[in-house]
């Protein structure tokens, strides 16, 4: 098994270290950084983009769970060398970003960057998502499956939760693809660089959880309508008549019920999610 700067990859934690220079100084760029920015990278692996990223005046807090490559990191990056960088050997799961913009007198919005696991990635956005309001931008590398479900169109097979849960927050724009030739070991797939804009007042944490509670039940059986694939949702409840809902939603115009999920657009699941609370409260 190859070592790259004394890691060695590990399956475990879906390890595929960059080893294209050029790419990761083309990832850095994309990042948009500007003097006294705060980024956050997402597990440095060798420190492909983390040398690139410490060329910048910036402060860089680093996110390294795998203990090895912590250590190598410490090793090739020493804090009384590089005191703009703050290695931490933590899961990013792990980390509440209001506590620790708190609890370090942060008074900006925080970047994110990072070549992040396959095998968790789904996690890491919706990370992402419930802690938005904190965050400017970020510029993640994913495998180019999921690039594609994060900017699909409604009506598309790729089109589904992660989009939805996207559009609530931010809006996704990816930027190019890197072949598996760029990493050791090699990925049986193609990535994707995505640039995740947030907006400036994102769905609050506790309102996202709960629309987005709504629509997992929606997408639950995507081939079927709304009111086929909401029943188990709506009869969970206790005292709900689902037929007085769906004769409601009809009333006031909303056809939702006869359409399927991805037919809905992030507004159209806000309107759908706010005229439900006028009949009981979804979450």
């Amino acid at each position: 098994m190859k070592y790259f700067g004394q890691i060695k990859p590990k399956k475990s934690f879906s390890q595929n270290f960059l080893i294209d220079n050029n790419i990761a100084k083309k990832i850095v760029a994309s990042l948009n950084l500007e003097s006294g920015d705060i980024v956050i990278e997402i597990g440095c692996g060798t420190g492909a983009l983390t040398k690139y990223l410490l060329e910048k005046k910036i402060i860089l807090i680093g996110i390294e769970l795998d203990k090895n490559a912590f250590g190598v990191l410490s090793y090739k990056f020493p804090a009384e060398t590089f005191q703009n960088f703050h290695l931490l050997n933590k899961d990013i799961l792990s980390i509440n970003l209001k506590d620790y913009i708190s609890q370090n007198k942060i008074n900006s919005k925080v970047k994110i960057i990072g070549n992040i696991p396959y095998s968790i990635s789904s996690r890491i956005f919706f990370w992402l998502f419930e802690q938005a309001e904190h965050i400017d931008n970020a510029v993640i590398m994913v495998q180019k499956e999921l690039a594609e479900r994060l900017t699909a169109k409604p009506k598309t097979k790729d089109y589904g939760i992660l989009t939805i849960a996207l559009q609530l927050t931010g809006s996704a724009k990816k930027l190019f693809d890197v072949p598996p030739e760029c990493f050791y070991p090699k990925p049986s797939v193609t990535s994707s660089i995505i640039d995740i804009k947030f907006r400036e007042n994102p769905v609050k944490d506790d309102n996202f959880k709960k629309i987005m509670k709504f629509v997992r039940a929606a997408f639950s059986q995507r081939r079927k309508t709304l009111k086929n694939s909401l029943n188990n949702y709506f009869c969970d409840k206790s005292k709900i008549n689902y037929q007085q809902i769906i004769d409601d939603a009809s009333l006031n115009r909303l056809n939702y019920f006869s359409q399927r999920a991805e037919e809905l657009s992030k507004d159209d699941f806000i309107e759908f999610y706010n005229f439900l609370q006028n009949h009981f409260r979804p979450e």
